[in-house]
């Protein structure tokens, strides 16, 4: 290899390494992480907060209970808060949107704080009213008596019975009555004796707090028990969950990145190498015809089907002189004919094909690293707490982790041995010099099925059914269409060739409707299983050692070019037929 190819090759390979290590630095900013540990503490502050609530439900209905379990809760609350602020501001290009929630969530977080401790102030008074009014009634209704007043005995035990109805079910009307009944009480209370005055005194001010601070605690209690930090997480977390979906859909973009660079740096040397490898040789084959012998001038004198193939794809061949119109015998092709236009095609094709085949690739190699290192995390843990053989969360216990390692080990091998393979496949693939677009002009399908029996050597290897029937000419290059008649006729003899219990037929036809023009050519040929007849169109994909996997892709390529389609139907044991569909505008320029 030239000095100049070995500096520019490592120029490129230096470029494609930077590239690869940015990727790389990219693919490991931890924001998934940040979302991870941000959703997590989220969803802690909502277990805690149902928690705080089933405590003030606890606490409301025990008359006995303290406040010291609710205020247990509020530093817990406090760290949460601190934690996911600091966690939030951890995560890099966070949306405005985002932030705001997490701001009203926090704001939420601290309102609910504060009706609790407004509740625990407002609810022990009533606790405590609700606790003593009946002692304060009692207390009157005897003074009442010892005084022979029955009237407000009477009064008194209608404001117990009422105050302890409005309790259980208040309502406005109740508590406007009420409060008038107890100023009522209030002012008649001068009248009465000292003591009895004083006990009536103690008596309404209990019931004054019922009445008007019942109503209040039990709002309070309402909005400190709701379903609005339940609300509040669950769109926080979907934010955020949609978040660390795409930082991770990044990360994981930026590792297939390094893998797609590490390829395209394998390919790029493998066809520098088929290079330079096409520069020798065709440096011998000019140093060859400066020796050119007597025979050779008759022989570039006869006539075949090469010449025009390589005009039509726009090849560099001198152009034979005008001679009289070819009859059958001098149109024969050679068997190698149809194939001299393959060369010139490749090129841009399998580049395309390298390219789809390495990114489905790297897709799987991508996901076969994750699952690697969420292992090795938890093997790394386990090992830190000495139980080696403890069971993991998910029930797996070491070994077994240790085992799935060296499989999806031997699966990343396995890729990799796939893009060296690639890489001799290549080798195989001639090196020609690509050309021109290839030029087109009225060709008869007819016309160009004839050739390409004749160069495949069809009728030797297999029965030949023909069915022609009369359709219009195309406007297409005739190299392509002859080399994508070849592919599919080519498949139809190769799946005959080997038939033991039965003559191999192939049967072509071609016929003109609904304005289509069909090829149709069918085979009683071992036929094709359905899990590989989802694949044949696939780029490097063949049940032959001695093939490359790219003949149906090219052909299904070539027929897209005229915006037509190739199906496949087949039964196994029965034959196959493919099909090839052209719309009818192909038959004029």
């Amino acid at each position: 290899m030239r000095p100049s190819t070995v500096i520019f090759g490592a120029a490129v390979s230096v470029a494609l390494l930077i590239v690869a290590g940015v990727l790389y630095s990219l693919s490991g900013d931890g924001s998934g992480e940040h979302h991870r540990r941000s959703v997590d503490l989220v969803r802690q502050i909502q277990l805690a907060s149902s928690d705080w609530s089933a405590e003030i439900t606890r606490v409301r209905s025990n008359p006995f209970a303290d406040f010291d379990t609710l205020a247990a809760f509020i530093p817990q609350m406090a760290r949460l808060k601190q934690d996911l602020t600091d966690e939030a501001l951890r995560i890099p290009d966070l949306p405005d949107r985002i932030t705001a929630d997490v701001q009203a969530y926090l704001n939420a977080i601290e309102a609910k704080e504060e009706r609790i401790e407004r509740f625990k102030t407002g609810y022990a008074v009533v606790r405590n009213s609700s606790r003593y009014l009946p002692l304060a009634a009692t207390n009157v209704l005897q003074l009442a008596q010892g005084a022979n007043d029955p009237v407000l005995r009477q009064r008194i035990s209608g404001l117990t019975r009422d105050i302890n109805l409005f309790l259980a079910t208040p309502t406005p009307t109740t508590e406007a009555r009420l409060k008038d009944e107890i100023e009522r009480l209030r002012g008649d209370s001068v009248a009465y004796t000292p003591d009895l005055a004083n006990a009536l005194a103690n008596l309404l001010a209990h019931a004054d707090v019922l009445v008007s601070r019942q109503g209040p605690t039990e709002e309070l209690f309402r909005l400190a028990t709701s379903d609005e930090i339940a609300d509040l997480t669950d769109n926080l977390v979907r934010s955020l969950e949609f978040e660390r979906s795409r930082a991770d859909l990044a990360t994981t973009r930026y590792q297939q990145g390094v893998l797609v660079v590490i390829g395209v740096l394998i390919v790029f040397w493998a066809l520098l190498a088929l290079q330079q490898r096409f520069r020798s040789s065709r440096a011998a084959a000019t140093a060859g015809q400066q020796e050119p012998s007597v025979a050779a001038a008759p022989a570039r004198a006869q006539p075949s089907l090469v010449a025009p193939a390589e005009q039509a794809l726009g090849a560099a061949e001198p152009t034979p002189p005008p001679r009289s119109p070819p009859t059958a015998r001098d149109r024969e092709p050679s068997p190698s004919a149809v194939r001299a236009a393959e060369p010139a095609l490749l090129h841009g094709f399998v580049v395309q094909c390298i390219a789809g085949t390495l990114a489905t690739s790297t897709d799987e190699i991508v996901g076969r690293m994750e699952f690697l290192g969420r292992t090795q995390l938890k093997i790394h843990e386990a090992l830190e707490t000495g139980d080696a053989g403890a069971m993991f969360a998910d029930g797996a216990n070491l070994k077994e982790e240790i085992d799935s390692i060296a499989a999806i080990a031997q699966n990343v091998r396995q890729k990799m041995n796939g893009f060296a393979d690639l890489a001799k496949r290549l080798e195989s693939v001639t090196t020609a010099t690509p050309t021109a677009r290839a030029a087109r002009s009225m060709i008869s399908v007819n016309t160009c099925i004839e050739d390409v029996i004749a160069a495949t050597g069809a009728e030797r290897r297999a029965s030949i059914v023909k069915s022609l029937g009369d359709i219009p000419e195309i406007f297409a290059s005739e190299g392509e269409f002859r080399l994508l008649l070849a592919e599919v006729i080519e498949n139809s003899l190769l799946a005959v060739q080997d038939l033991a219990d039965r003559q191999g037929i192939v049967k072509i036809e071609t016929a003109q409707k609904n304005g289509d023009i069909l090829v149709t050519v069918i085979d009683n040929g071992a036929g094709i299983a359905p899990e590989m007849r989802m694949q044949i169109f696939k780029p490097f994909f063949t049940s032959r050692e001695d093939a490359i996997g790219i003949g149906l892709t090219l052909a299904g390529h070539l027929a897209k070019q005229y915006e037509g389609v190739i199906k496949i139907n087949s039964l196994l044991g029965q034959g196959t037929v493919a099909r090839i569909t052209l719309p009818a505008s192909i038959a004029g320029p």
